[in-house]
């Protein structure tokens, strides 16, 4: 019925052979190329292009390859603020210190790029009303359009602020991790005085901005004038005493010594300053998108976020916030034993990654995401349902791939390429048996990549899922006890975001025991296809189908199983 009733696409067409470079060119989408031109084709079931553009800070949960660097490309691309985006691995080996530092250096260019082409619009209004028209017009002119002035004047003195900050926070990187800075008595003084007199002398002619405003102006520029002179005069001797080589006299001098550290946190007023004086000027925010967050050690990442925090509660009017793209459980946000943010009260949520009890409409998700790469081949579909010898076998695809939209795609690409070698007008089964197989070696070497906890562990555990689950138990569904997923998290969502098992549903019952919940997982067929085939005899759990009463009674009559503690203890994992 299925290959009678439908038209169906010829598996050797020239426009599914284009399709499939197409699928190899996005496969890898990086953030580095957020301000290309090209137009990013996201499948938006859940409004997340909505909720992400709005100004407040979130995390982005989903395996790898959900799609969580298409949605911020996805989100940039609808995005009329000024947009940082930025891939931490190519940071994730450096301190958290200076991968803060290199956060906001990219943060302050983007916002010094962004404000100049404002300025330049400004500066060219000045040049004409103020140096292009003289006498008596020009005095008419001038007096009635004053805010060109304000503006102008107000531009200039932000663009030095701003190029400062950045000079300083460049300085900031190069610096040692402690810095002792010779101070003398009069020197500072002097310094001080000399710097009070140029500002006044600046300002003589920007009288039309406010004397509130000047004066905000003048703090934060002595702040960072002060963080410069000390990075400028570090030394790494004890000095006393310094002579004035012009007269005789021993003047008195001291050092102080301050830690990267400290001048790092004594910066969050001075950025969080220049990131709501952009907001006031040009009505614009920021926003700071961090793709693959997870590369970074766990152990650094509670103070990168803190920092970032910090800034968005300085900053007035949501000018500043941040997104953070990670894989499940891959996130600490809070040093060992405090609890100053959650994910609840500091964060909005996005989860990309589905269960697959509604196999219907990952199915539908997933196709979507396939025929949209290139819409202009105007291939639909039920085109692509077509190539599939009957709806079981794309079914069995969804299922091999757990429902990971980069998974599926790879996979789809492998499944042609092999049903054409084997010169097959449609997909089979056996096709996607084999292709199963040989993904399975991207899970295999991504184990030290991708997991935060022992890998031997990972691989004891995936040894015990063969010989137990699928060997002795001889089924590719479990229902894991809910009390016992809390005890057992760490692994479980490590071999999660590995992709050896896949989460069903995340809460259920059991037709064998009641009143108590469950979590459904399917473990991944790479275990279970052997020879072209499923191994034989095997449970295979048809999860997705429901009894006339819409219950997912194959799902809930599944065998229930857990890992032994003694994995857990073996490894200190509590």
């Amino acid at each position: 019925m299925w290959r009678n009733v439908i038209k169906y696409m010829d598996i050797k067409s020239g426009q599914l052979s284009t399709l499939l470079l197409d699928v190899e060119k996005v496969r890898r989408r990086k953030v580095v190329d957020y301000k290309s031109e090209q137009d990013i084709k996201y499948i938006d079931l859940a409004d997340n292009l909505k909720t992400l553009n709005i100004s407040n800070n979130h995390l982005i949960f989903g395996r790898r390859g959900s799609g969580k660097t298409t949605l911020i490309l996805a989100s940039v691309k609808r995005n009329d603020n000024i947009v940082t985006a930025i891939d931490v691995q190519s940071i994730k080996n450096d301190n958290s210190l200076n991968i803060i530092i290199k956060i906001m250096l990219q943060v302050l260019f983007d916002v010094q790029e962004n404000f100049r082409g404002y300025f330049n619009e400004i500066e060219t209004k000045y040049k004409i009303q103020y140096k292009g028209v003289r006498g008596f017009g020009c005095w008419l002119l001038r007096k009635r359009d004053k805010e060109i002035k304000v503006r102008y004047e107000e531009g200039k003195k932000y663009l030095e602020l701003l190029k400062k900050e950045i000079d300083l926070i460049r300085k900031l990187n190069l610096a040692p991790e402690e810095i002792t800075y010779i101070i003398s008595q009069e020197g500072r003084q002097t310094n001080s005085t000399l710097f009070r007199n140029e500002y006044v002398s600046e300002s003589k002619d920007s009288m039309d901005i406010e004397v509130k405003l000047q004066e905000q102006y003048k703090i934060i520029e002595s702040k960072i004038n002060f963080s410069m002179n000390a990075m400028e005069s570090y030394s790494y001797n004890n000095v006393s005493e310094i002579k004035d080589e012009s007269s005789s006299e021993i003047k008195t001098s001291f050092t102080r010594t301050y830690r990267k550290q400290e001048l790092l946190l004594e910066q969050r007023d001075s950025i969080s300053f220049l990131l709501n004086e952009i907001e006031r000027i040009t009505k614009q925010h920021i926003f700071v998108y961090l793709d693959d967050f997870y590369q970074i050690p766990m152990i650094n990442q509670p103070e990168i976020i803190q920092y970032l925090h910090d800034i968005y509660k300085n900053c007035r009017n949501n000018s500043f916030c941040f997104k953070i793209a990670t894989l499940p459980y891959r996130l600490r946000m809070n040093q060992e034993g405090s609890v100053d943010m959650s994910y609840k009260d500091d964060f909005s949520t996005i989860k990309l990654d589905y269960d697959l009890s509604e196999l219907d409409r990952t199915k539908d998700y997933l196709l979507s995401i396939l025929v949209n790469i290139n819409p202009v081949l105007h291939i639909s579909k039920q085109d692509i349902e077509t190539l599939f010898n009957n709806s079981e076998v794309l079914i069995y695809t969804i299922i091999a791939t757990g429902g990971v939209p980069r998974d599926f795609l790879l996979m789809f690409v492998e499944l042609v390429k092999t049903a054409r070698l084997d010169n097959k007008t449609t997909i089979q089964k056996e096709h996607v048996y084999t292709v199963v197989k040989s993904l399975r070696d991207n899970k295999d070497n991504n184990i030290e990549y991708d997991s935060d906890i022992s890998p031997d562990l990972i691989r004891e555990a995936v040894e015990i899922l063969k010989e137990d689950v699928v060997g002795k138990m001889n089924t590719n569904v479990i229902l894991y006890p809910k009390l016992l997923v809390d005890k057992h998290e760490a692994l479980l969502k490590n071999l999660t975001n590995l992709r050896y098992l896949h989460v069903i549903k995340d809460s259920t019952t059991s037709e064998n025991r009641k009143k108590e919940e469950f979590e459904a997982y399917l473990v991944d067929m790479s275990f279970y296809a052997v020879n072209k085939r499923l191994k034989p005899g095997l449970d295979f759990r048809r999860f997705w189908e429901t009894d006339s009463k819409s219950r997912l009674t194959q799902l809930r009559q599944s065998k229930i199983w857990s890992f032994p503690d003694e994995l857990l203890e073996k490894y200190k994992i509590s």
